[in-house]
This record gives structure tokens, C-alpha cells and sequence, in this order.
């Protein structure tokens, strides 16, 4: 015969207190440490599981968190994800993730269909609207964090990124300081490739070079178009691309018109997803610590729930150039040193 599952009633018995006192302590409330202590004690040992929908009619919330993601194809996404998921677990909360597909009209259906889910919080990754558009689209009274871009324009909304200009002068300062004067970049859309190709002319006017920029699109299949581009120039020397997907692609295309990797083009990746240390050579790339931000971004919507007039910063994460072997030395003439 099946076990019954614990009641409040049971934790209560357990714990020497009321049952006011364990919903009190559950949701929240005004209770001691140490009666506190006593109930979560008790509701370790006996297993006990609230009811989702009991605490929401209470609090007044669902106990999920809105998650908003660009696509659902890119890993980086995947990383935040879990990074929210960890964050959320032992909270007892729960997160609801819906995809924009890179467009700006289902970025706006998406965030209003978390909306009317009731969702307590929203963690937006990727946005592509305009401050003004955030801030009459979200009530005041809903925490959102934004993911990958620039400030909301808003009190009280924070921002996670990474320093795209820090990371794209490392990536470029590793490719000078093989001997690289030749770069192609291969772009990227949205905000965060916006700003790498940017830093990227940057860098090229600063050294008096000539920039050479293909759109990508920040796909596989972005990589490969512009790839065949790359691999029927002899003149460029390294590319560097405006994330890891992108840099498959390019592989695909240099290897499949006979063109070695780094013998006769050097490549830089960004992002650092789990398998590009398992391309053929290992590519070199920007880590971008996705599992982090998530767990960032999930801890300050958290915190804002439970303190309305806690004040974040906007966090910008510092790079990492993860140098593997995909980036050869080259000659003064532009031949790689074998």
C-alpha cells in the first residue's frame, strides 16, 4: 500500500508548532530563526512537498520565473538555463521559457504571454526592443533582469553582459601578436555582434588596416556562405568570427575547398561551447561564462522579489581568451610558420 504523502499538519506535529506558524515560515513570514530552523528540519525529514497552488492563492505569486531566449538551437542558451534552473531549485521555484526567434514582434507576444501566466519575475535574454518599449510592456511592480545587452534605461533594471570591447581587443591582440595583419571578421546580428564588429573596426583603424567584414548571421550556416568567401582569398590570413557556430561553419567550408585550419587561415571563435575544444584542430575562442549569467540573473530577480527596493547594478563580466590551437604563427609575407 502507497505511503500518504506528509500535510502541513504533519510538519506542524513534527516541528512542536502551529500550523500558522509553518505556513508563516513557508511563505516567508515574521517567524524566530530558530522556529524556523525547527520547521525546515521537519520538512526535510518527512518530505514534505508545499502545494504550488496553495502558496500562490497565499503570497499572491506563482513561484515561476519568466525565462525569454533568442532560439532554442544556440548551447549558450542551454548553459543560462541551467544556471537559472540551479538557482531556482532549492528556492522551490520554477522557471517557464519561451523563445522570440529573433524576431522583435514575438519578442513583445512572448514577454506578454509570460505576462498573463503570472509569472513573478522575467529574465530576458537577448533583447532587441528599445528601453521605452521594456518599460510599457512590463508593469513596475514585475523584476526583470536583461541578459546580453546594454542598460533597460529603467531604475531597478539591471543588466548582465559581457565586455564585448574587452573581449574583441584580447581576441584581436592574441591574432597581432602572431603576426596576423590580415583579418576577416565574420558577423553576427543582433546586439552583442553589433558590438563585436564594431570593436573589431575599431581595432583595424587603430593599426591602420584595412578592415574585411562578411555577415555570417551568427548561424552554422551563416559560416559556411561566408566561408567560401574566406577560403577563395588568399589575402586574409586569420578570421575571426562572432561566435563558436559561426566558426563551424567556416571549418566546414575552409576543409571542404582544401584550405587547412591554421596552416592556411588562422581562426578565433567567441563564446567557448562545449565542443569546440573537440574541433579538429581545438578552437581558440572567448569564454562566455553563460552558466553564470543565468545563475546572476536568477539571483537578482529573486532578490528583488523578496525586497522591492534592492538595488542592482548592471554586472559586466569580464572576458576570458581560451588559447588552443586553431591559431598559427605567421611570416612577415603572411605565410604560417609550420
Amino acid at each position: 500500500m502507497n505511503r500518504r504523502a506528509p500535510t502541513i499538519i504533519d510538519v506542524a506535529k513534527a516541528a512542536g508548532v502551529s500550523i500558522a506558524t509553518v505556513s508563516r515560515t513557508l511563505n516567508d513570514g515574521l517567524v524566530s530563526a530558530r522556529t524556523r530552523d525547527r520547521v525546515m528540519d521537519a520538512v526535510q525529514r518527512l518530505g514534505y512537498r508545499q502545494n504550488s497552488l496553495a502558496r500562490g492563492l497565499v503570497t499572491g505569486r506563482s513561484g515561476v520565473i519568466g525565462v525569454l531566449i533568442p532560439d532554442v538551437v544556440g548551447p549558450l542558451y542551454a548553459h543560462m538555463a541551467r544556471g537559472i534552473e540551479e538557482t531556482l531549485a532549492p528556492l522551490g521555484m520554477h522557471y517557464m521559457m519561451v523563445t522570440d526567434n529573433r524576431d522583435i514582434d514575438q519578442e513583445r507576444a512572448a514577454i506578454e504571454l509570460l505576462l498573463g501566466r503570472r509569472v513573478d519575475a522575467l529574465v530576458i535574454i537577448g533583447s532587441r526592443l528599445p528601453p521605452d518599449a521594456l518599460m510599457s510592456l512590463v508593469p513596475q511592480a514585475v523584476p526583470y533582469v536583461l541578459v546580453q545587452r546594454e542598460s533597460g534605461g529603467e531604475p531597478g533594471r539591471p543588466t548582465i553582459a559581457l565586455d564585448n570591447d574587452h573581449a574583441v581587443r584580447r581576441v584581436m591582440d592574441h591574432l597581432f601578436r602572431h603576426g596576423h595583419r590580415r583579418i576577416a571578421h565574420l558577423s553576427g546580428t543582433r546586439r552583442d555582434g553589433a558590438e563585436r564588429l564594431a570593436s573589431y573596426q575599431r581595432v583595424m583603424a587603430a593599426q591602420g588596416l584595412e578592415p574585411r567584414v562578411l555577415d555570417a548571421r551568427a548561424t552554422e550556416e551563416g559560416g559556411v556562405e561566408a566561408g567560401a568567401k574566406v577560403a577563395a582569398d588568399d589575402a586574409i590570413s586569420a578570421v575571426f568570427c562572432s561566435n563558436d557556430r559561426v566558426a563551424i561553419g567556416l571549418y566546414h567550408a575552409l576543409k571542404t575547398r582544401g584550405r587547412r585550419v591554421p596552416n592556411d587561415v588562422s581562426v578565433v571563435g567567441f563564446d567557448d561551447l562545449p565542443w569546440s575544444r573537440y574541433l579538429d584542430p581545438p578552437l581558440t575562442t572567448i569564454h562566455q561564462p553563460g552558466h553564470e549569467m543565468g545563475r546572476r540573473a536568477a539571483e537578482i530577480v529573486v532578490a528583488q522579489l523578496h525586497d522591492a527596493d534592492v538595488h542592482h547594478d548592471d554586472v559586466l563580466i569580464a572576458p576570458t581568451l581560451i588559447e588552443r590551437s586553431s591559431v598559427a604563427h605567421v611570416l612577415e609575407g603572411g605565410d604560417a610558420i609550420r
